[in-house]
C-alpha cells in the first residue's frame, strides 16, 4: 500500500481497536470480535465482486459524508454497529487505489479475530501457530493444492483444517487459516498464514524477522541472533526461524523487503562469479 492507504488502514485500524476494546466493569459485554471479523470480510468479498460498488465507496471526488452515508445504505441492516462504524471509517478515508480498501477490510477482518486471542492471552501462541502451519504447507505441496484447489468446495477445504488444527492449534489459529484458505483474492494460503503471522507479531508491537537456517539452531543461539538483528535493524525483532537444508549454512534474515544473506551458497556463488570473470 501507498501512504494515503497506510494512513487510511491505521484509522480504521485504531477504530477496530476502541470498539473491540474490552470495557471495563465484571457486567460489561465486550464486542463480538469474531462477529465483526465475519462482517468486515462480507463486506471485504462484495467489493471483490462488485467493482462498481468498490469505485463508488472509494471515489475522491465524493464528500466522505456522501461516501459513509453510501456504506450505511448498503450495509446497515446486515452488520453489527461496531462493524458499521469501522466500515464508514474506513470509506470515509482516502485510498490510494480502490482495490486498497477491500484489502484492508481483509486485513482488519484478521485483527479482529486477533483480538479474541488476545482476549485469551494466546495472541503469541497463535501467531507462532500460523508461522508453523505455513512452513507445513511449503513443505507439503499436496496439501497445500488441497487447500487453494478453485474447484474444491469450502466445506471441504474446512472440514480438512478442522482435522488437521482442530484440538492441535487455538480456535483462532484454525478460523484463520480457514480464512486464508477461503481468500480466492490472494490465492497462496501459505503466503497468507506467513501475513497473518506477521500481522499478529505488529499487534504485539514486534517486527518480524523470518530466519532461514541450514541447521536447527539452540536457544542460546536464537537469543543472540535476535539480539544482533535487533541491533542491526534499530528495534525489537521478533525471530521465526525456518529450517532449509539447501543453505548448506549460515543464515538468510528477512525483514520486510530487506534481505541480509550470510548463508554459504550465497558464498560460493559468489565466489563462482569471481571465477568466471
Amino acid at each position: 500500500m501507498e501512504g494515503a492507504s497506510r494512513h487510511a488502514l491505521a484509522t480504521a485500524r485504531a477504530i477496530l481497536d476502541e470498539v473491540t476494546a474490552t470495557p471495563p466493569g465484571a457486567a460489561a459485554t465486550p464486542v463480538d470480535a469474531r462477529r465483526v471479523a465475519d462482517d468486515l470480510r462480507a463486506v471485504a468479498d462484495l467489493l471483490h465482486r462488485e467493482p462498481t460498488v468498490r469505485r463508488a465507496l472509494t471515489d475522491p471526488g465524493a464528500p466522505p459524508a456522501a461516501r459513509a452515508e453510501l456504506a450505511t445504505r448498503l450495509f446497515g441492516r446486515q452488520l453489527a454497529a461496531p462493524s458499521l462504524r469501522i466500515a464508514q471509517t474506513a470509506v470515509s478515508a482516502r485510498w490510494s487505489l480502490p482495490t486498497d480498501l477491500q484489502y484492508a477490510l481483509l486485513e482488519l477482518s484478521v485483527e479482529a479475530l486477533l483480538v479474541e486471542a488476545e482476549r485469551d492471552g494466546a495472541l503469541e501462541e497463535v501467531e507462532d501457530e500460523l508461522f508453523r502451519f505455513a512452513r507445513i504447507l511449503g513443505q507439503n505441496p499436496q496439501l497445500a493444492l488441497a487447500l487453494t484447489d478453485p474447484a474444491a468446495p469450502a466445506s471441504v477445504k474446512n472440514a480438512l483444517l478442522t482435522r488437521l488444527l482442530s484440538g492441535r492449534a487455538h480456535p483462532v489459529t484454525l478460523r484463520l487459516a480457514q480464512q486464508a484458505a477461503a481468500d480466492r483474492i490472494h490465492g497462496d494460503v501459505e503466503r497468507r498464514l506467513a501475513d497473518f503471522s506477521r500481522i499478529a507479531a505488529a499487534r504485539r508491537g514486534r517486527v518480524v524477522a523470518i530466519v532461514r537456517t541450514a541447521v536447527p539452531l539452540t536457544d542460546e543461539v536464537i537469543a543472540r541472533l535476535g539480539a544482533a538483528i535487533s541491533r542491526y535493524f534499530g528495534r525489537q525483532i521478533q525471530l521465526q526461524v525456518d529450517l532449509d537444508p539447501d543453505l548448506l549454512g549460515g543464515v538468510v534474515v528477512k525483514v520486510g523487503d530487506e534481505v541480509v544473506d550470510g548463508s554459504v551458497l550465497r558464498r560460493l556463488a559468489a565466489a563462482r562469479r569471481a571465477l568466471l570473470r
